[in-house]
C-alpha cells in the first residue's frame, strides 16, 4: 500500500483499511490502489507454500476497492481522535470486499475505480449490484491483472461471460445458459459463471418482477 502512495488507515482484526488521494490529491489513485492490490495477491501466492508447510494453513484474502468523494480529517473527540475517512464511498468498498464471496472472486472494484484504472488493468464486468443499504445498482468488476498480462484464454472467457450477463439482463435465459456452458467448459471452477448460472436457474422458476432491469440485491453486509 505504502509503496504505491497509499495511507494505511487502520487495522481491524484481519482487515486493513487503506486510502489513496488523502491527505494530498492523487490524480491516478485508482491505478495505484489496483496495482497495490495485485502486488499483495502476488506476494501472498508466493508465501502460500511456506505458510502451509510452517503452520498447516492456507491464507486467502478478499479486497474491495472503490473511488468517490469522502470526508477526511481528524475524527472523534478532544479525548480521542484519529485521521481517517468516512462516507458512502468508504462503505461501498467494504460491501464489495464481502460480496466477493458470492462470485468466488478475490478483488472487486466499483465502476468509478475501474474506469479510473482501466488503462493499466484488465477487469471483468461482474454484475449490476445493489449492496445492502443502497437502492441504486452499481456496476462492479473483478480485477484480473495488469494490462497485457492476463492470458488470452482468460480474456476470451471474460468476453463470453459478459455476453451471458447481458443476455440475462434481457431475460434471455437459454441464451445466457448456453454462453455460460462455454465459459464453464473453459474453466469449470469459474466462480462468476457458476454464480450466474445458479441465479438464472432460480429466475426460470421464479421470474423477477416486471420492473427488473438486471440488478442483483445483496441482502447482507457480510
Amino acid at each position: 500500500v505504502m509503496n504505491h502512495g497509499g495511507y494505511v488507515d487502520k487495522y481491524e482484526g484481519d482487515l486493513i483499511m487503506a486510502v489513496w488521494g488523502v491527505p494530498f490529491p492523487m490524480a491516478d489513485h485508482a491505478e495505484h490502489a489496483c496495482l497495490a492490490a495485485l502486488e499483495q495477491m502476488e506476494t501472498l501466492e508466493a508465501m502460500q507454500t511456506f505458510l502451509l508447510q510452517q503452520f498447516g494453513h492456507e491464507i486467502h484474502v478478499r479486497m474491495g476497492i472503490n473511488s468517490g468523494t469522502v470526508t477526511a480529517g481528524n475524527m472523534g473527540s478532544d479525548r480521542r481522535f484519529q485521521y481517517t475517512v468516512m462516507g458512502d464511498a468508504v462503505n461501498q468498498a467494504s460491501r464489495f470486499e464481502s460480496a466477493n464471496k458470492d462470485y468466488r472472486t478475490s478483488i472487486m472494484l466499483g465502476e468509478t475505480t475501474y474506469l479510473g484504472a482501466k488503462n493499466v488493468i484488465e477487469g471483468r464486468l461482474l454484475d449490476l449490484l445493489v449492496p445492502k443499504g443502497r437502492r441504486q445498482p452499481i456496476r462492479v468488476y473483478e480485477l484480473l491483472g495488469r494490462k497485457g498480462q492476463v492470458p488470452a484464454a482468460k480474456l476470451e472467457l471474460v468476453k463470453i461471460y459478459e455476453q451471458a450477463l447481458e443476455a440475462h439482463w434481457k431475460r434471455e435465459w437459454e441464451k445466457a445458459l448456453a454462453l455460460l456452458q462455454q465459459t464453464l467448459q473453459m474453466d469449470p471452477q469459474d466462480g462468476p459463471s457458476l454464480n450466474l448460472r445458479q441465479r438464472i436457474h432460480h429466475y426460470q422458476q421464479t421470474p423477477p418482477p416486471a420492473e427488473w432491469t438486471g440488478e442483483y440485491f445483496r441482502l447482507t453486509k457480510d
